[in-house]
């Protein structure tokens, strides 16, 4: 057997041993304390910090007036509320970090002409060079400096077993970093002559997307589900709301419920009720279509589908694609990016695919996009 063939095998020597053949072509990564604590990491911190100041002062403000119904008082138990959720939101993150971070020792990655195995505590990963299409990293290019925690995403073709590895942010100095050797190790992919016409779309688009949304895979298609990020939409100011309000309304005394009315109770039932209810009943009509798939991509076209039918976009009509990022706030998540994937076609309307509703990093959906466009898959 020639080293061309048995890749993995000397791959996965080279992690058991921990280290490589003196004069050997591999390279070995290994595991190094990663950025926990970045921005992200200390905002997390300091969450729980600034929940309490403002459960302090709904608890002093509903003292002073005596009263757990005063508009004040509901006000700060809201945003007392907000900051709560949010701050366990983020310590869940930061002990996921810490847990990924306590095992860093059980991660390495290994590289080699033919290929790269990725080792985690689940089991190890080969891919072959010939199958990543690109290395991207998570987030902004204009946030890219400085140690920050932020995966590394390969992104392989079809028919490789899987759409993308996920590299943690262990193997370098940063993320950057990483992202830069791998690139240099998978070098300038060779020009491809595209002989003869262009690879024709599905005479039945309908057809082909209920095939893919009952599970067949065809050839040299890539399929991208729907990813559960539209729950983070959701009407939680209302929810919140609704909350403090019960919770003022079940304190009061007996004698003081009756002066207060309906007005209390309705509040309740509209935000803990109706309201989510509602959005709900209407979001899941709107994507109830799309039967779990966000897009399909195939050497032709990207298919997707709405309550209006399938719409179909042919790779020819692709003029460029790009991820637009807005700075946006909501009750849970403060401020955060809100991400799309915007795809700018020739002669017709750009579309807009919210990150949120993409079962795959934008970064990926991206990569994957750009690869058909240009015939590389």
């Amino acid at each position: 057997m020639s080293n061309s063939d048995n890749w993995v095998q000397r791959l996965e020597a080279a992690l058991d041993r921990g280290s490589t053949a003196t004069g050997s072509e591999l390279q070995l990564l290994l595991g190094q304390r990663p950025p926990v604590l970045d921005a992200a990491g200390r905002q997390a911190l300091l969450s729980p910090v600034l929940a309490g100041f403002f459960w302090s002062a709904a608890v002093f403000r509903e003292t002073l007036e005596d009263s757990p119904l005063d508009p004040m008082a509901l006000l700060l138990r809201l945003l007392a509320l907000a900051l709560s959720v949010r701050a366990v939101l983020g310590l869940l993150s930061l002990a996921r970090r810490m847990r990924l971070s306590s095992q860093r020792r059980r991660y390495a990655l290994a590289l080699c002409d033919e290929g790269l195995m990725l080792r985690t505590p689940a089991g190890d990963f080969p891919v072959a060079r010939q199958d990543v299409v690109s290395i991207t990293e998570h987030g902004r290019f204009q946030a890219r400096s400085g140690r920050r925690w932020a995966d590394v995403y390969l992104v392989t073709r079809a028919g490789s077993g899987r759409g993308w590895l996920t590299l943690p942010p262990f193997f370098d100095a940063s993320p950057g970093a990483l992202s830069e050797r791998l690139m240099r190790w998978l070098g300038v992919p060779e020009a491809t002559e595209h002989e003869g016409p262009a690879p024709e779309p599905a005479p039945l688009a309908s057809k082909l997307f209920d095939e893919v949304a009952d599970g067949a895979r065809p050839p040299r298609t890539t399929v991208i589900e729907h990813g559960p990020g539209w729950l983070r939409r959701g009407p939680y100011a209302t929810i919140l709301l609704g909350v403090a309000v019960l919770d003022g309304y079940l304190r009061l005394p007996a004698t003081t419920r009756d002066t207060v009315g309906s007005i209390a109770p309705t509040v309740i039932i509209v935000a803990l009720v109706i309201v989510p209810l509602l959005w709900f009943l209407i979001t899941r009509y709107d994507i109830a279509p799309r039967k779990g798939i966000a897009l399909i991509l195939t050497p032709a076209e990207m298919l997707m589908r709405t309550r209006a039918g399938v719409h179909r976009v042919l790779w020819s009509e692709v003029d460029r694609l790009e991820i637009t990022s807005r700075r946006s706030w909501s009750v849970i998540r403060g401020q955060h990016d809100a991400r799309s994937l915007v795809i700018h076609r020739k002669d017709d309307d750009s579309i807009t695919y919210v990150e949120a509703f993409l079962g795959a990093p934008a970064e990926v959906v991206l990569a994957l996009c750009e690869a058909y466009r240009d015939r590389k898959l």
